[in-house]
Parts: C-alpha cells; structure tokens; sequence
C-alpha cells in the first residue's frame, strides 16, 4: 500500500477531514451571506431617502432582510465551538478571513443611506456648535433657526448646515448627548464639516478598536479568536452602527479597555476608562462598583478612584448646568417620558398606575414610579453582584454581562442600537438569549410602517412581544440550567 510522505525539507501533510472541510465551508457561506446582505441593503438604501414617505418605504423588507440576517448569524457561535480544535494554521487563516469580511462588510455599508434613522443629524449639528466653542446644551435646534446669521455664530452655522439642522429629530429639544459624544462629535466636525461619511470613518476607527480589545480580552480568557465573530459579523451592530451610524460605539472601546485594565488590577486607570465612557453615555456608570470592590481593603486607593468619578461627573454635568435644566434638556426629557420597544416597562408601568390608583395616590405618574422601581432594582443587584470581589477574568465579565442585561432587558426604551451595551461581552461569555436577540430585534423596524398608517398600537401592544419573549424564555431556561446543575450531587470519588 503506496503512503504520501514529505520530502527532505518538506512539512508533512495532513489532510483535512471531510467534517473539518464541510465546517470551513459553513464559514465562507456565513461570511458570503452576510456579505451579500449587506450590499444588497446598500443597493436598496436610496428607498429611504428623504424625498420619500414612510409608508412608501420597503420597510417590512428591511426588517425581513434583518430578520433573515440575523437566523442566519444565530449558528455562529456552534460553528465556532467546532472549529475550536482546529490547527494554529486554520485557525490563522480563519481569522483573517472573519476579520477580512467583516471588515468588507463595513465598508459596503459606508456608502448606504441610512435607513429609518436620523440621529446622525443630531450628531453632525452638535459637532459644529461644539467645535465653534459654543454650548450644544444651551440653544435647541428649534431656536438656532432663528438665530440671525449676520450677527450670531449659532445663526451662521445653522445657515451653513443645509439641510442637516432641519433634519435634526426633536428640534425643540436641547441635545441629550454628554460631553465626551460632544467631543467626539466636533473631532468629525474639524475631519470635514457636516459630513456623515467623516463620521462614519470614526465609527470604523472606534470599531476596529473595539475589535482589538475583544481580542486581547478572549486571549486573556484562554478562549479561542473567533469568538470574535459573534461581535464582528453581527447583523444588528452592522445596521445599527455603519448604516444607521449610532454613536454608541464611543462607549465600547472605552468599557472593553476599563475590563482589560480592571483583570490586571489597574483599577484606577479603570475607573479612568469607565468615567470618560459615562461621559459619553451615563450607563456605563453602573459598571463602576465592579472596578472599586477589590479595593474595599485599601481604602486610600479606593477614596482616589471614587473622587477620580465625582470630580469627572461634575466636570460632564458642568455645561448642562451652565446652560439650565428643565425639561427641554434632553436628558430631562429623556429620563421622564422615552420609552419605545420594550414589552415588559408598559406592563410595570401599568400596574404602577394601578397600584397607586388603589392608594389614592395622584401626585406621583406611575411611569415615573416604575423608573424608580427599575432604578432600585439595578441598584440592587448591582450591590449583591458585589458581594465579594470578582476572582477572574471570566468571572468579571460574568457579572459585566449580568449587569448590562439587566439594563438593556428593563429600560423603558430599548431602541436596536442599544444591542451595544450588551454584544461586545457575548463574545467572552457566550448567552443564547442574548444572541437570539440578533434575529428578533429587527422587527423593530416593522413599527415604522404601523406609525405612518396611524396603527401603532398594533405593533406596541402584540408585535413587540415577537422581539422579546424568546430572549426571555431562552434566559429563564439557562438559568433554571445553571440552577440544577448547582444542585445536583457531586460524582462519588472513583465512580
């Protein structure tokens, strides 16, 4: 019998399974896949220009489509399970071709009109006030139309602006974003003026970093690269992010980075991380108990960090007050009536209102008492997560999952993008019911064909349960899982 040997020099061949042949090909038909979606959501983008209705618009195609991405992401994390075993070599080549096309996935998105989704406006507009050395928090859009352009700098810019300050949502509002976004915003502003590819181009950079870190945080979990994957060729962080170009991308990096400083025990640089990104966006704020419990025994240490955390949020705070609060603040606004997408707050809100109905209790919303009783909640379990402090890795990100799905699963709004504060730890701790989220979510796009019919209540009151019980029910059954196998017996020793 005639065996194939290397020759003199040679490295021996080994052959590639027919399974291993078959998992490779289930690779390059995901990536193919989602690639072709992409461009085909690019081709089809100019549908939801301004110079079209709403009701005119593709839009049960472009939730469809979404969906159908998202069913097809959903196998990724058990092709990446078989591919666990692979050779260095494969898994090299893999890599590269995860990282290839989900970058070519972002770039074909870059050229898309953004689809039933117009915060960007909002984005450029406070950009340019920001980069003049004006207060985005002291004039609304509303009143920077009347602004005189002769004699006013806010009146000039809103002259030069085009179209972009009479597309900005919400105008009367004064804008809701902090003033780490603030910066970041006038950064694409001086990049080249009302420009949404120039913002787009800091979104890829933010990304790309994000995707760095995610990749030292798996090395340092003893986990494969291409778990990876599960952020970088997510469908709904490509829509969210390089089509309907949310800012919530600035807070990623900086929350991955205040993880990977907080496993080495730089705590301070960490509370560093986790402030600039609250100032970016308030959430990840939260997180910041997790950073400070180590140092409960080194009391020196820890009173530094939480002044570090008290001089930054009055520092972010400063301009809001500077510029006064009242409801047309947008975080006023915000905190008081946003709500949208969520299944679960309207019934808590609900029974609020009846509860305090029952009391005879008139002062007090019932939507303003379900804020607090969700902020209580969040609070709560954010102290019982800190009971002890977090041994490893593995079990930090843990408690970062546990914490920022809980945020995202109770908030009166939870908008797609939102996705964000969850998806980049799915990667380092891997949760069916986050993932499914993936193909659920998009139909929060189908609420938009509902709105311009008059029909909303349709989708608020019966459709938006689609996007949210089988992440719930997925969630319930990990953990009464997780439960039972807490509580079964050990094995007998040499059964």
């Amino acid at each position: 019998m005639h065996t194939e040997t290397a020759g003199p020099g040679e490295a021996p061949h080994h052959p590639i399974p027919r399974a291993g042949r078959l998992t490779l090909l289930g690779w390059g038909a995901l990536g193919a896949a989602l690639l072709g979606l992409t461009a085909l959501l690019t081709a089809q983008s100019h549908r939801f220009g301004y110079d079209h209705a709403v009701r005119d618009m593709p839009v049960f195609w472009l939730a469809g489509g979404l969906m159908l991405a998202g069913l097809l992401y959903l196998p990724l994390a058990r092709l990446i399970r078989r591919t666990a075993s692979s050779s260095p070599g494969t898994m090299r080549s893999l890599l590269f071709f995860v990282v290839a096309a989900g970058l070519a996935m972002r770039l074909v998105l870059m050229s898309s009109e953004p689809a039933l989704e117009d915060d960007w406006q909002r984005y450029l507009w406070d950009g340019a006030l920001t980069a003049h050395g004006l207060n985005p928090y002291a004039i609304s859009p509303q009143d920077a139309k009347a602004a005189d352009p002769r004699t006013t700098t806010v009146g000039k810019l809103a002259l030069e602006s085009g179209v972009v300050l009479g597309r900005v949502n919400h105008p009367e509002i004064r804008t809701i974003y902090p003033p780490v976004a603030q910066g970041v915003f006038a950064v694409a502003h001086w990049l080249q003026p009302w420009s949404l590819l120039a913002w787009r181009g800091i979104v890829l950079l933010l990304d790309l970093a994000s995707l760095g870190l995610i990749l030292v945080l798996l090395r340092d979990l003893g986990r494969s690269p291409l778990w990876a994957a599960l952020y970088w060729w997510n469908p709904v962080a490509l829509k969210e992010l390089f089509n309907s170009a949310h800012m919530d991308i600035i807070v990623v990096p900086l929350v991955l980075l205040a993880l990977v400083l907080a496993v080495r025990q730089r705590f301070l640089t960490a509370t560093t991380a986790l402030t600039v990104a609250a100032g970016a966006k308030i959430w990840p704020a939260l997180l910041l108990p997790l950073v400070w419990r180590p140092l409960l025994g080194q009391p020196g240490r820890l009173t530094a960090a939480v002044l570090l955390a008290a001089a930054a949020a009055a520092l972010f705070a400063a301009p809001m007050w500077l510029a006064g609060v009242d409801q047309s603040l947008g975080v006023v606004a915000y905190a008081q009536k946003w709500k949208t997408n969520s299944a679960l707050f309207p019934q808590i809100e609900m029974l609020m209102g009846a509860l305090l109905s029952a009391l005879s209790v008139e002062a007090l919303p019932g939507g303003t008492v379900a804020r607090a009783l969700i902020g209580a909640t969040l609070a709560g379990l954010a102290l019982w997560l800190n009971r002890t402090p977090f041994q490893s890795a593995e079990d930090l990100t843990s408690r970062c999952l546990v914490l920022c799905g809980a945020l995202f699963l109770l908030s009166p709004a939870q908008f797609p993008w939102y996705y964000l504060w969850v998806l980049p730890l799915l990667p380092l701790r891997p949760v069916a019911g986050f993932l499914v989220l993936t193909a659920t979510l998009p139909l929060y796009y189908a609420a938009f064909h509902f709105l311009s019919a008059d029909t909303y209540h349709i989708y608020r009151d019966k459709l938006v349960w689609l996007v949210w019980l089988p992440a719930w029910t997925l969630l319930a059954l990990e953990v009464l899982k997780a439960r039972r196998f807490r509580l079964a017996p050990s094995a007998p020793a040499g059964g």
